[in-house]
């Protein structure tokens, strides 16, 4: 069994989109990420991230390497549970 989640992020300029990538990918369970730019101001970045994981995924992990990169997790989008 596999679990997606697509949240809604802001964050900012730093670090980049490819740094949290590798952050969020480190999380046990975690097989996939995929961040999405949608918007840049001054000084944030609002994001769509796309992570797929083993059912042992859980989004408070998600929610810790966020917070650890000063980002802030504005929903729960969607998330979607499958068997494999």
């Amino acid at each position: 069994m596999s679990i997606t989640f697509k949240l809604d992020v802001l964050k900012p300029h730093q670090p980049n989109s490819p740094t949290l990538a590798r952050a969020l990918k480190q999380i046990e369970g975690v097989k996939y990420v995929n961040i999405r730019v949608e918007e840049i101001d001054q000084k944030t970045t609002s994001i769509i991230i796309f992570i797929r994981g083993n059912e042992g995924l859980l989004l408070d992990k998600i929610v810790e390497v966020l917070d650890g990169n000063n980002c802030a997790l504005h929903s729960v989008d969607e998330v979607t549970i499958q068997d494999d």
